[in-house]
């Protein structure tokens, strides 16, 4: 199902999820031998981490009104590190988040949050019949399989009349903007690969947020 929350706490939810690795990390660094230069090296792995926006892009959105919801098509650029794209190949599933925020444009103050979606996507890839599939958990795990993981990638990096409800209508004459981000999720990833994740700046794949007009 589509996640609707604030921006706000989208962000809020990353950095806790940060915070709580750091903090045991370096709890178990005060017992070592040499704790402030772990804790240093552990800084600056976390800091080239979250820095990061490389990998994934938005090229293209086109978003427009249609009654009681946002139909959006789009392209994205999605570049997987080695590390990601090795771990994938052993049967780690990868879920993508495709979030998106529509802002009410205010001509003398801050723009207006109307909305948030967080919309699933996860590849994952089945070894007994060596192929890659691309399915969508918020619909009933509708699903595509391909021979390949490049076929799947950019496959996932298409989408068309990607339907997000709108929870009331929109007021006329008002000009709306579609912010989106797309990034991979750390928190769906097991438990045990979550530590190496959170502190490897190569698993932190997150596109920088975008504006696309709202067409009517």
């Amino acid at each position: 199902m589509y996640t609707m929350a604030s921006r706000a706490n989208m962000e809020y939810k990353f950095c806790q999820a940060n915070t709580r690795w750091m903090v045991s990390f370096m709890l178990a660094c005060k017992k070592t031998k040499y704790p402030y230069l772990l804790s240093f090296f552990l800084l600056i792995i976390v800091w080239s981490g979250t820095a990061s926006s490389r990998g994934f892009s938005i090229d293209q959105i086109e978003a427009r009104l249609d009654e009681q919801s946002i139909q959006v098509d789009g392209n994205l650029t999605l570049n997987l590190t080695e590390d990601v794209r090795k771990a994938l190949s052993k049967s780690i599933p990868l879920q993508l988040n495709m979030e998106f925020v529509l802002n009410r444009v205010r001509n003398y103050y801050y723009d207006k949050e109307v909305a948030v979606w967080t919309v699933p996507i996860v590849i994952s890839y089945r070894p007994v019949s060596d192929e890659y599939v691309v399915s969508r958990p918020d619909l009933l795990n509708q699903q595509e399989t391909f021979d390949n993981q490049n076929a799947a990638l950019e496959r996932l990096g298409v989408f068309n009349n990607l339907s997000l409800p709108l929870p009331e209508p929109l007021i006329e004459g008002k000009r709306y903007i579609l912010e989106a981000r797309v990034k991979l999720d750390l928190g769906q990833l097991p438990a045990m690969m979550r530590p190496l994740a959170y502190f490897s700046s190569s698993w932190h794949l997150n596109s920088k947020w975008t504006e696309w007009p709202l067409n009517r």
